[in-house]
């Protein structure tokens, strides 16, 4: 019997994902399968390089993250050894050195164990990514064919059997009966500004040797080609700016040092200037220390998924966040703020949001409202005493800080705002409005950088190596005299104009299918294979799909033999850039285990939901800690 043939395009962490309950259902239905897999780099890793420098750091602990499915959320168990992150490492004899993490002789170790606390480099993340692609595909049975083609995916074409072919970049074609599209993160085309500044830094290079205008920050060897006698604006307060500023302090040879409660920067003389700014001008607030375990998650009572469809109703009614979702939001994070603050928890039915804890919420997720500077002097010490009272926020935990058990939350409801916001969950304005406000808030408060990235950051300020910029919306500007890239901030006092030779956008960008610059997604969208997703005549980003992550074509057409899923459905989705943690049913997960289960289905419609488990090998703890260690 031919096998049929799967395509996956992206084999980052969401395509290893698909991959992984693949391998799971193959080894249970024997199903014959030829899998082509359509990716320029290693499989599994994505823009988790191995290679990267260790200054450069995940933003979950450790413990927190795994690849692969929490057995009892999923019918048929994984097909290999699935340990997290952490389980990973220690197994892989991974030992912290002070910041940096090596593998040691399991003999003579040294160093300390990799904690639950830890926040592990990117690298070691990647190394993890790629041992589990190699452990899935050894786990693969005879029955199943594996094709890593190095290229980059250039077309697809629907046949007349809705099958399709798919194009390589080197002109290379295969036919294939299935594909799946995790092609994830992507780059829009420069907006007319960014257009002005390249060619602003192009023409007037001539007179300034050290102008350049990086629009891209990764990979962050970009930088290379900035001098330390360079002053650079770094536009972006986020992790991404988290990024750019540990590349040019550590990877430029600086050194933090404790001195006593807080950090020291130690100058390594190759550092440029760094000047940080964007739209708030606000630091994204530091990850508090998890005392809530693995799996521990703040138990919802009013803003539910239940909650949500029963505002909704049976006619699927779109919502108003602000006027309908919001008050059962903060009513939940009142509650966690007040349990924190009283050390116990009030009774739910009976608590209501007081007063305090609605105005200390609102400071927490809008901290500029009712407050005016008068000049950059004030702002700055704002800033300051903003990041260092966050710290020792972060510092008492995510219990026992009220300010940061109510920002968990928000972590802790993500399904909630899933249902409320998907698919046309909300109204055009409102959906809007969600995204441009609130959720920038909620990914400021909860999905900051470890505590480390703000106490560097504070320590970088004290050094005098980076600066902030004087307020919130400054205005970017050239000077052509200097030939420099100049931020005004107006004060009451007056006008504060800062300037640079380099500016550097440190952001990801949203992914929107007509700008996106891939040869790929347009050809998708010529082909009329896919469309942008709509809110009513609000464009979130993302391509449309239905609730089966189905791309729908030009004319609204499901593609029964197509998939999308990750960051291309960001818009119709939301927040769909997790990985999966240990002990918890998660989105990504699920999701594959679904489309996956579809797939199957379809190849064996007999066989439809009710493939044979085959049995669980029975494999002694230290022989499963062997195991990954020999990896």
């Amino acid at each position: 019997m031919k096998p049929s043939s799967v395509t996956i395009i992206g084999m980052g962490p969401r395509g290893l994902s698909l991959f992984e309950r693949i391998a799971a259902y193959a080894c249970a239905t024997r199903q014959p399968l030829q899998l082509n897999l359509v990716e320029p780099n290693d499989c599994g890793p994505g823009v988790h390089t191995p290679h990267q420098p260790q200054h450069l750091l995940i933003n979950t602990v450790a413990s927190q993250v795994t690849i692969f499915p929490f057995p009892p959320s999923v019918e048929l168990a994984p097909v290999c050894p699935a340990p997290s992150l952490t389980e990973w490492a220690r197994a892989r004899h991974y030992r912290r050195f002070g910041e940096r993490f090596f593998q040691v002789d399991p003999e003579c170790p040294g160093g300390a164990e990799v904690s639950d606390a830890d926040y592990l480099p990117r690298a070691l993340l990647g190394d993890y990514l790629a041992w589990a692609y190699a452990a899935i595909r050894a786990a693969l049975p005879a029955t199943v064919g594996v094709r890593h083609l190095r290229q980059r995916a250039l077309d697809l074409v629907q046949q007349p059997d809705d099958s399709y072919v798919v194009e390589l970049e080197n002109g290379y074609t295969l036919a294939s009966d299935f594909v799946f599209l995790t092609t994830g993160h992507g780059r829009n085309h420069l907006s007319d500004e960014e257009a002005w500044c390249r060619k602003f830094a192009q023409d007037h290079a001539r007179y300034n040797s050290r102008l350049a205008f990086i629009r891209h920050a990764y990979p962050l060897g970009r930088l290379v080609g900035i001098g330390s006698d360079a002053s650079v604006a770094i536009q972006g307060l986020g992790l991404s700016a988290h990024d750019v500023i540990a590349e040019l302090t550590a990877g430029r040879g600086g050194r933090f040092v404790q001195a006593g409660a807080s950090l020291r920067y130690l100058r390594s003389g190759q550092e440029p200037a760094l000047l940080l700014f964007s739209r708030n001008c606000l630091p994204a607030a530091a990850r508090g220390v998890n005392q809530k375990g693995l799996n521990g998650r703040h138990q919802a009572h009013y803003f539910t998924r239940e909650a949500v469809r029963a505002l909704r109703g049976p006619g699927r009614r779109q919502l108003d966040f602000e006027r309908e979702l919001l008050p059962l939001l903060l009513r939940e994070m009142g509650l966690a703020w007040r349990t924190a603050q009283q050390g116990a928890a009030p009774d739910p039915a009976g608590y209501t949001l007081g007063a305090s804890e609605a105005a200390a919420i609102e400071g927490m997720l809008f901290p500029l409202r009712g407050r005016s500077f008068e000049d950059a002097a004030g702002f700055a010490a704002f800033f300051r005493d903003l990041m260092v009272e966050d710290l020792h926020q972060a510092r008492l935990g995510n219990l026992g800080s009220p300010a940061k058990a109510a920002a968990d939350v928000l972590r802790d409801v993500r399904a909630a705002l899933q249902e409320a916001v998907e698919h046309g969950g909300l109204t055009p304005a409102s959906h809007r409005k969600f995204l441009s406000v609130y959720n920038a808030a909620i990914n400021r408060v909860t999905f900051g950088p470890p505590r480390q990235r703000n106490a560097q950051l504070l320590a970088l300020m004290e050094a005098g190596v980076l600066a902030i910029a004087a307020g919130p919306n400054s205005a970017l500007r050239i000077d052509e005299e200097r030939s420099q890239f100049a931020l005004h901030t107006k004060f009451p006092s007056g006008t504060v104009s800062q300037y640079a030779d380099a500016l550097v956008v440190a952001r990801l960008d949203v992914f929107s299918p007509e700008t996106d610059d891939s040869p790929f997604m347009r050809n998708l969208l010529r082909r009329g294979l896919a469309r942008p997703y709509f809110n009513g005549t609000f464009h979130p980003g993302g391509l449309d799909v239905d609730t089966a992550h189905h791309p729908l074509s030009h004319a609204g057409r499901a593609a029964p033999r197509l998939w999308a899923v990750g960051y291309l459905t960001e818009g119709a989705c939301y927040y769909t850039h997790a990985l999966p943690r240990p002990q918890l049913p998660s989105r990504q997960v699920l999701e594959a285990d679904r489309c996956v289960g579809e797939l199957f289905g379809a190849l064996a419609p007999e066989r439809a939901g009710r493939p044979v488990r085959p049995p669980a090998p029975q494999v002694a703890p230290d022989e499963t800690a062997a195991s990954l260690a020999r990896g």
